[in-house]
């Protein structure tokens, strides 16, 4: 560990063992408001993300509690004391003496704005291996051939970075994208595609483009999480449709969930490499969803950010492909095969395309064009298909050793989803552990993944956690996944005692 990481997490850990013994000694009574965080940190000198840190570590050993839009309160800690062995005294929470940690209170997660804090909060400390992660290790991205173009730009016209941007996309980007999409069925002209700074743009104007606040979209299940917190922060209802393993949405749900629920807006799908589970549609279920789409006359916005990474070789088609009447709002991104740090995304709103266009310039007016013209021109040398070979060719070959070390290290009753494409496991964990449980363990051995209580807006997937598989073979994955097995062994251990 750095040296400023460990003074960093010394200085929480302070802030918390103070706090604790002022709570025990009655100088915070239970359900009082604790300070704010701003407050708190600048009482006692400190950063606001170490107060952040103290506060999330004593909400998970139940001293505090936060409340929607409320902020940190007291929790009732006397009572889960007497409802368990001991407290967890002020250290890294673990399974100690045959007790399990601090049991996870679903009904206090009251939105899922609080269950991202949450994750943000404990993914936030020093972690060496974090499995949480939404995209592949920097050394399997095209990171030098990225900057030396970024380079020779910048040499060249140095004041670039002075002009104001303006337009909806860099002419150049939209050209040699529009190659790109060609390549796998997607016909689109310039006028057809807008710029935007990532898919999570992408995604936010697609959405307020064909829905208002209290409408109701379908969503899938499981579903990505950002995607719940997007629908929720513009007070849209998600209607979770299941999602079946190596097939992609049920169908069949989905037709009923039609007929049964007047005035839905709009579907969110991901028809190839779903996250979290990674299947893809087949062109013939695609064909359908289209279909359903068109009979009920609703947009389908297509998140196809995992095209690219098929563990097959083939770039399977997007629903895009078929799209002749504009009911497909397409949105792909260069974030997940090309260039995390860009966030650079694009969006095709098909019938949509005037209303997207003006969310687009009243929500960020334009994305910054450094990017665009380095991605075009990396696009123009012809590189793309050379990289992404060479990216799906290390994804599959860690894919069955990461496999072999789950059935290796994880306990008996683990069951494996395994993926056609994209950057994950979804592993569904014995005798309904929960795995936000798990994580809290895991990152005090500084490791983390992500719980599956993120991937719904209930709670039916807390026993589920997805683990990202976007990085080379080596000693220290294979540790880790050691380590989480042990994990999940103590605290089913736990649960018999």
């Amino acid at each position: 560990m750095k040296k400023s990481e460990s003074v960093m997490q010394h200085s929480y850990r302070q802030l918390a063992d103070q706090l604790m013994h002022a709570i025990k000694a009655g100088d915070y009574q239970v359900g009082e408001r604790l300070p704010s965080v701003r407050a708190y940190a600048a009482t006692h000198s400190m950063s606001a993300s170490t107060v952040i840190r103290c506060y999330r570590y004593l909400e998970s050993l139940g001293l505090v509690e936060a409340r929607s839009k409320s902020g940190m309160y007291v929790a009732d800690w006397k009572a889960q004391n007497a409802s368990r062995s001991h407290l967890m005294t002020p250290q890294t929470p673990q399974v100690r003496n045959g007790s399990s940690p601090a049991p996870v209170e679903y009904d206090k997660l009251m939105s899922h704005q609080h269950r991202m804090m949450q994750l943000y909060a404990l993914t936030s400390q020093p972690l060496h291996l974090g499995l949480h992660l939404a995209s592949a290790a920097p050394a399997w991205y095209p990171c030098a051939s990225l900057a030396k173009i970024g380079q020779r730009l910048l040499r060249k016209d140095a004041q670039a970075i002075g002009l104001y941007p303006t337009g909806s996309g860099l002419p150049a980007l939209k050209t040699a994208l529009i190659h790109h999409l060609a390549s796998f069925g997607v016909d689109l002209q310039a006028p057809d595609l807008l710029i935007t700074n990532g898919s999570t743009e992408a995604l936010s104007v697609a959405l307020r483009a064909v829905a208002q606040a209290g409408d109701a979209v379908i969503v899938e299940s499981p579903v990505y999480f950002g995607l719940l917190q997007m629908i929720e922060n513009l007070g849209l209802k998600a209607l979770e449709v299941p999602c079946v393993p190596g097939l992609g949405i049920s169908l069949e749900a989905l037709e009923y969930a039609l007929e049964h629920h007047a005035g839905v807006k709009a579907i969110v799908a991901m028809p190839n490499f779903q996250n979290p589970l990674g299947c893809a549609m087949s062109e013939k279920n695609k064909r359908r969803l289209l279909k359903l789409v068109e009979q009920y006359d609703i947009a389908l916005i297509e998140d196809d950010v995992f095209g690219d990474l098929s563990h097959q070789g083939e770039r399977p088609q997007p629903v895009k492909a078929w799209d002749r009447h504009g009911h497909v709002i397409y949105c792909g991104s260069c974030s997940k095969s090309m260039a995390p740090a860009f966030r650079l995304g694009w969006i095709a709103g098909g019938r949509y395309h005037n209303r997207i266009a003006a969310l687009k310039l009243s929500n960020s007016l334009v994305t910054p064009l450094f990017e665009q013209a380095v991605l075009a021109e990396f696009l123009d040398s012809g590189a793309l298909p050379s990289h992404l070979r060479k990216l799906r060719e290390r994804l599959v070959s860690s894919i069955p050793l990461v496999l072999a070390a789950v059935q290796r290290y994880f306990p008996a009753g683990t069951q494996v989803v395994s993926p056609a494409g994209g950057w994950w496991l979804w592993l569904q964990l014995p005798e309904k552990i929960d795995s936000l449980a798990l994580l809290r363990l895991a990152v005090a051995e500084g490791i983390a993944f992500t719980p599956g209580v993120m991937f719904s807006n209930s709670a039916k997937y807390a026993h589920f956690m997805r683990m990202n598989i976007g990085r080379p073979w080596d000693k220290e994955l294979e540790l880790g996944i050691q380590t989480l097995g042990r994990l999940l062994a103590q605290l089913m251990s736990a649960r018999l005692e």
